[in-house]
């Protein structure tokens, strides 16, 4: 009888090592990522940073004021083909260079409010730009010229 008890005995501390064993793999492959999502209904902050695409020009008036406060503070000549050719005309060197209200980087951008029509080719584009130590509402006017966005007005509020 004691060997048929040590055997059970012995089969019982295996079966307990071995749940105990899968046990222990199953912790170690949980999906510890978060499961818990927050949704918010704040506007999108648009960063200034560049994305590289392949040289074309933006589609939208949303991606022109993109595009412009990509290139402006670095570059306010590259910046130039995203302006009417009426607004460049009225331009020089100091005036081309006050088109926003601060200098320096832009940090981002957030798009209050807009209205488009694609039948008058018009669009006015509220935003708040963040600078390095201040924000800014200004709006954009935009235009259709040539088949292409541009802005034809810059209206700091």
């Amino acid at each position: 009888m004691n060997i048929l008890k040590n055997k059970y005995q012995r089969y019982f501390i295996n079966g307990l090592i071995l749940l105990l064993g899968l046990f222990i793999l199953t912790a170690c492959q949980l999906n510890n990522t978060p499961q818990e999502s927050v949704v918010t209904n704040s506007p999108e902050i648009l960063s200034a940073t560049p994305i590289a695409t392949d040289n074309q020009y933006p589609s939208t008036p949303e991606e022109v004021i993109r595009a412009f406060l990509i290139a402006y503070p670095s570059d306010p000549v590259y910046a130039v083909q995203y302006i009417s050719p009426s607004l460049v005309k009225t331009l020089d060197a100091s005036s081309a260079s006050k088109l926003l209200p601060f200098s320096g980087e832009i940090n981002g951008f957030i798009i209050i409010k807009g209205d488009t029509s694609a039948e008058g080719e018009t669009s006015e584009i509220l935003t708040n730009i963040a600078f390095q130590s201040s924000s800014s509402e200004i709006q954009f006017n935009l235009e259709i010229s040539d088949g292409r966005w541009v802005i034809n007005q810059i209206i700091t509020k």
